[in-house]
């Protein structure tokens, strides 16, 4: 069974495996492509759409429970990994 999580972007939930994770390094709100990263986690909908809600929304902020940095999130890196990961296969 995989673990259900919710986008904090458009509130739906969703697969594990069909959204990205978010994890803090320091202040700062970080990719975590790896899905290894320590601490609480943010899920995303690797779409646009999802991705610019969510930084309008300071959903960010409301995940991590805390003031957060996103200057450095860019959606072009999530679409990339979102790519490469249904290309060389689901974990």
């Amino acid at each position: 069974m995989v673990p259900i999580r919710t986008c904090i972007g458009c509130r739906r939930q969703a697969e594990q495996d069909d959204v990205v994770r978010f994890a803090l390094d320091g202040d700062e709100v970080r990719l975590d492509a790896g899905r290894s990263m320590p601490g609480r986690g943010a899920w995303l909908h690797p779409e646009r759409e999802c991705f610019e809600t969510a930084l309008k929304r300071k959903a960010f902020h409301r995940a991590f429970r805390r003031q957060v940095s996103t200057e450095a999130l860019d959606f072009d890196d999530v679409a990339h990994m979102s790519t490469t990961r249904k290309r060389v296969g689901k974990r």
